[in-house]
């Protein structure tokens, strides 16, 4: 399968293109494709044969000091370049001392590289050959709005789609190829150019390889107006390659410019212009850049990177095998292997003559389109229609997943020391390794901790909460402990996933200033958190939750005091209760997994509950600010921690008191859910009775949901007060019997909320009283239970529907007092 060429005069074009990339004289021009094997092949053998002094590769100019590193025998592709910058998106950070702004993530861009990379062999080769190596594009394109949204929009598109669309982008969207598609039956520009390129260009000489892709992209870019280009960065960024290529040009006697074939018939045309480019000054865009792993999943067009061709493992097996007279039937063979042993390891029946036999078909598909060769769609074809048997949904699902992971592969890259690895993250790499974690792989896999059975269990899941914390993205927590809840730890079971992704090593570095350890940099990231909450002694609680998880007991050392200080200062309630009920719980936790304690939490839970308990007056105004359901949450926490007893607990005296003095008087017309819920309080520890309970519930008669509210506050925390002493019922049925009919309904939905809160045992003892009480019998009681039971769901659309039809009822009847017409009722 060749090109057609739309030009009148063929020769003409060719002769262009030859004069353009000048393969044969001192300035050449190679076009390539990122991560295109056949490329690659082509590229290695041009380049030994043309032996430059120099060696000029598309990428960005800011990279040239980490060439050294990109060429370490002990580093093992995938690996990647990535620029980092803190703010987004209208300013690069340019060097490590300048902190990125508090709240805004960075953004991040990949400049991966593979062992079949066109511009790793390109430096490979000029080490090999005694060459300069350098690069010569930009790190982004500058913004086409000077100023405003348009500039900062740009630039972070720039940074955040680097290498995902400008250099392939032309070529696949240009009506050149559209027309090209259409003609060879190809469905994408992936499946044209690996017709076209790959398996079409793989017996052609270097120089011819490089004449057709040089005609295929001169005759793209006719398609494209000078506006166009300049809106998307191209020629400003072809510019800056002129320049930098005029540098080298003017000291190198032979140089080698390595680009994308857009790009590289564009400048090859200006080669007579290109020694007189006057030299440009360094680029201001620059970002934090270093060298981590990357992975074939990430590297996969279709799973993460634009501008790379889907399945990684299949052209890598293709460049692996480059020696061999058919590389393309050598990885096909070796990925239908690979699906049939994933597929078998699902529960698929498959075997080796199923092999064969989808081989065979790829090969009479090539050869059906005119292809010399298998290429990635025959494979995926042929698996697709060889493999799937049995039952088509369950069979497909199995094969394609098999298929898919045997063409992308689950490669994981490594650096060696010359890349400089940081120090944390040697010891993110080392600890992983010590807990029998796997770093290796690129697939999520499961794990489970029983904090109670193993101290690798307690090191794992310390680790784990240490990589969450600092936002590391090797680790995703199912289920276990979460202070930022504000429940506290609570079962002894954990589950995770772990994955390792390229990001870790690229967070790792960001990470590097903070530490040499994980462990260091979570210390350090958490006792900022701790300076900033002085003073509020819940926000520092969630703070030593933290740090027990993390296993932090220095820090939590620390931490003391300041806790100690707030306790004190905070005159918060709804803050002090929760920092008491956190300290409990983590007490508990503690106990209850075997960790031996540094720092023992309980007399500062004693400490908290009491100076909440001594602030009862104040929890009115903090329910209002926090919103609806806090605080009975909290005066429940503190029955509980009261009645448990132990060294946690706080005196049921001194608690009585505050709760009847100061905590009712302000609760009282402020807030009937505080007040309920106070009154809850005292009804749990004895120090109130069921006539004091339906006092309170009458006084709040007047107040908006007042009843409802007051009720809901009660049973939060004593659910038994209904049934336990008749008052409240009583006081409950004479408001539900006595109350204006409008008052009683625009309570209901607080009531209903309220008596949701029973358990089915009080809920079926209350029903029963309140229908002795109104002389109803047995089937009242049942119809009574019905109502108190449903759900709060349930009484939501309830309400919606009993407040329809009031409406209907009323526009029904018409005007108060209206009577109807003569004529109507003679209707």
């Amino acid at each position: 399968m060749t090109a057609p060429d739309r030009s009148a005069d063929a020769e003409a074009v060719g002769r262009e293109v030859s004069e353009r990339l000048g393969l044969d004289t001192d300035l050449a021009f190679f076009p390539v494709r990122h991560h295109s094997p056949t490329c690659a092949a082509k590229l290695e053998a041009f380049l030994d044969a043309h032996a430059p002094d120099a060696i000029l590769i598309e990428g960005p100019a800011r990279f040239d000091e980490h060439i050294g590193a990109l060429l370490d025998p002990e580093s093992r592709p995938p690996f990647a370049f990535v620029a980092v910058t803190g703010e987004a998106p209208a300013r690069w950070v340019a060097n490590r001392s300048e902190a990125p702004r508090a709240g805004v993530a960075p953004v991040r861009a990949y400049y991966p590289f593979c062992d079949y990379s066109p511009e790793l062999v390109a430096m490979r080769a000029g080490a090999k050959l005694g060459a300069e190596v350098r690069f010569v594009d930009l790190l982004s394109p500058p913004a086409v709005d000077e100023g405003g949204e348009g500039e900062a929009g740009e630039l972070a598109r720039a940074l955040g789609e680097r290498l995902g669309g400008p250099d392939d982008g032309p070529l696949a969207r240009s009506r050149y190829t559209t027309e090209l598609c259409r003609r060879a039956g190809c469905r994408d520009f992936d499946e044209l150019w690996e017709a076209l390129f790959e398996q079409g260009g793989w017996d052609l000489t270097p120089a011819g390889w490089a004449q057709a892709v040089g005609t295929y992209a001169l005759l793209s870019r006719q398609n494209y107006r000078t506006e166009e280009l300049w809106s998307d960065g191209t020629l400003a960024r072809e510019r800056f390659m002129a320049a930098k290529i005029a540098e080298v040009a003017r000291r190198k006697r032979r140089v080698a410019v390595v680009l994308g074939a857009f790009h590289a018939v564009a400048l090859g045309g200006a080669r007579d212009e290109l020694r007189g480019t006057p030299s440009v000054p360094p680029p201001r865009d620059e970002a934090e850049v270093y060298l981590v792993p990357y992975t074939f999943p990430r590297l996969d067009a279709l799973f993460g990177y634009a501008p790379g061709m889907s399945g990684p493992a299949f052209y890598q097996r293709v460049w692996d095998a480059r020696a061999l007279p058919d590389p393309f039937a050598r990885a096909a063979e070796e990925v239908l292997l690979e699906t049939i042993r994933l597929a078998r390891a699902e529960g698929d029946v498959l075997g080796p003559a199923d092999a064969i036999a989808a081989l065979a078909f790829a090969r009479e598909l090539s050869a059906l389109r005119g292809r010399p060769r298998v290429g990635r769609v025959e494979v995926v074809e042929a698996a697709t229609s060889c493999f799937v048997k049995g039952e088509g949904a369950l069979a497909g699902r199995r094969v394609l997943a098999a298929l898919a992971e045997a063409m992308r592969g689950t490669r994981v890259g490594s650096l060696g020391r010359r890349a400089g690895q940081s120090a944390i993250a040697a010891d993110f790499h080392g600890a992983a390794r010590a807990l029998k974690l796997p770093v290796a792989h690129g697939r999520p896999r499961p794990v489970r901790l029983d904090l109670e059975r193993g101290a690798l269990a307690r090191r794992r899941s310390r680790f784990f909460h240490r990589c969450a914390w600092l936002g590391i993205g090797f680790c995703k927590r199912l289920e276990g402990p979460d202070v930022e809840s504000g429940e506290g730890p609570a079962g002894a079971v954990e589950r995770w996933t772990v994955q390792y992704v390229p990001e870790i090593d690229a967070r790792l570095a960001e990470l590097s200033p903070s530490g040499a350890s994980v462990e260091e940099a979570a210390s350090e990231a958490l006792a900022r958190m701790i300076a900033g909450a002085e003073g509020r002694a819940g926000e520092i609680a969630a703070h030593a939750a933290r740090a027990i998880l993390m296993g932090l007991e220095p820090l939590l050392g620390r931490l003391v005091p300041a806790l100690a200080r707030a306790l004190g200062a905070d005159g918060d309630p709804i803050s002090l209760l929760a920092a008491a009920g956190k300290l409990r719980r983590l007490s508990a936790w503690r106990a209850r997994i075997g960790d031996a304690p540094g720092v023992r939490l309980e007399g500062l839970a004693r400490e908290a509950y009491e100076e909440g308990a001594r602030r009862l007056g104040h929890l009115a105004a903090g329910e209002t600010a926090r919103g609806v359901g806090t605080v009975p949450a909290l005066l429940s926490d503190l029955a509980d921690a009261i009645l448990a007893g132990g060294p946690a607990a706080p005196s049921r005296e001194l608690v009585i008191a505050a709760a009847r003095g100061e905590g009712r008087e302000a609760a009282r017309g402020a807030s009937p859910l505080v007040l309920g819920a106070i009154d809850g309080l005292l009804l749990a520890l004895g120090g109130a009775g069921a006539d004091e309970l339906a006092e309170g519930l009458a006084s709040t008669r007047g107040l908006a949901e007042g009843p409802g509210a007051y009720l809901e506050g009660v049973l939060s925390l004593a659910p038994r007060a209904l049934v336990s002493g008749g008052a409240l019922l009583e006081a409950l049925v004479g408001y539900a019997t006595t109350s204006p009919f409008d008052a009683f309904l625009a309570s209901l939905p607080s009531l209903r909320r309220a008596l949701a809160r029973l358990g089915p045992r009080e809920a079926e003892t209350a029903a029963a009283r309140a229908a002795a009480l109104l002389g109803l019998g047995a089937q009242g009681a049942g119809e009574a239970l019905e109502v108190l039971t449903v759900s709060p769901e349930v009484a939501a659309r309830l309400m919606a529907w009993e407040r329809r039809w009031l409406e209907q009822e009323a526009s029904w009847a018409g005007p108060a007092g209206a009577l109807p017409d003569d004529d109507d009722l003679s209707g």
